[in-house]
């Protein structure tokens, strides 16, 4: 991450649509859940338990308000109402938050024109999160490049399936 005197006038209209700085598709599953965790930041695991026994995670910590994880969780459930990016996404019974992304690939140094990934990360159900989810597709084929055609009805069907898996009854 850049540091606050790098930033320019033209970062506050980059960074909104994810040009200007690079993350991983790690931190930002991280972020996001912090989000549905109402603030906290944890460091994300894959696995919880070896042979039985807990594995030792760092210490979480705030790193916004709780209502701005609040407004922000709701925000993110709009991206499935009509209108949304990702309205076409339902799962019946639960409320989703999520957020599409459509970012073209940097190339030899430069913003590419026909290289792009596509992405979902969201969460359900959105009022008491159980499940983060981040899809990424680099490169996609078969037409289209957009986040909520390529990447967010695969957050669908994997929220689906994970939601029943779990028995997470519809809210």
């Amino acid at each position: 991450m850049l540091p606050l005197s790098k930033y320019s006038g033209s970062s506050m209209g980059n960074l909104p649509i994810g040009q200007g700085e690079s993350v991983t598709p790690a931190q930002i599953a991280q972020f996001y859940g912090a989000i549905a965790n109402g603030g906290i930041l944890k460091a994300p695991h894959v696995v919880r338990r070896v042979d039985g026994k807990l594995v030792t995670q760092m210490k979480s910590h705030r790193i916004m308000k709780a209502s701005t994880a609040a407004a922000l969780r709701q925000m993110l459930e709009g991206v499935f109402r009509e209108g949304g990016t990702a309205a076409a996404v339902k799962i019946p019974g639960y409320t989703l938050a999520g957020k599409t992304g459509t970012a073209n690939k940097v190339v030899d140094g430069k913003y590419s024109d026909s290289a792009y990934i596509a992405s979902f990360v969201g969460f359900a159900p959105a009022t008491n999160p159980k499940f983060l989810i981040s899809v990424m597709v680099d490169q996609p084929a078969g037409g289209s490049i957009f986040g909520a055609e390529v990447a967010a009805p695969a957050f669908g069907k994997i929220a689906s399936f994970a939601l029943n898996y779990d028995k997470i009854p519809p809210q």
